[in-house]
């Protein structure tokens, strides 16, 4: 996308269903274009032409499966070399939710990725930019399960790896919002901030 036009553009992950549609629909609503990532490649055209219709908003639907490593090399090149790129919202997620002695190995290697992987490549290849630009967000959207791990799994699920992956999360964004700090990114007013939101959390800024 051409960093010239006069909408900011914003990238969702998750984009296709759920609180990632939602993120996209208020964005759209706020005057916001849009990069929509999702694997259900359908139901982002569905929603980047119903965006477009009701909102104005310029939509590019890519379908990226964030586990499959050449598909996500691909878009983290992407979200590297986009001058027009005003907002990141990692929302793609999911539970598997199962006794950690039953989780297959690659329902761990797909939480992990989507969940860690993502969030902090995808925000690493966005920050620099943002930075350079002198504007910017990132949203990440964690859960409160990411605060349950003294909580016994009755009545709440089966969530070793989930929640220790969105604990990450949480720990991640505060840290790179000190980090980024500290560097003197707020001392030069720079708009760039971190938020890392429950998953009951909408955009509000």
């Amino acid at each position: 996308m051409a960093s010239s036009r006069a909408r900011p553009i914003a990238l969702v992950t998750g984009a296709s269903s759920g609180i990632g549609a939602a993120y996209a629909e208020r964005l759209a609503q706020d005057g916001y274009d849009l990069i929509l990532v999702a694997r259900r490649r359908h139901r982002l055209e569905l929603l980047a032409e119903r965006l477009g219709r009701e909102a104005g908003a310029e939509c590019e639907p890519l379908a990226v499966d964030l586990v499959d490593a050449s598909a996500f090399s691909q878009l983290e090149a992407r979200v590297a070399v986009d001058e027009g790129l005003a907002l990141l919202v990692n929302s793609a997620g999911f539970g598997g939710y199962r006794r950690f002695i039953e989780v297959e190995p690659q329902v761990i290697n797909a939480l992990i990725d989507v969940h860690v992987r993502a969030v902090a490549r995808l925000t690493r290849a966005a920050v620099p930019g943002m930075v350079r630009r002198g504007k910017g967000a990132v949203v990440n959207v964690a859960s409160l399960l990411a605060l349950s791990g003294a909580l016994p799994p009755n009545p709440l699920p089966y969530r070793a790896v989930y929640a220790g992956a969105k604990a990450f999360m949480l720990a991640f964004t505060e840290a790179l919002s000190g980090e980024l700090s500290e560097s003197g990114v707020r001392r030069r007013s720079y708009s760039l901030f971190l938020r890392a939101l429950g998953s009951g959390g909408l955009l509000a800024n």
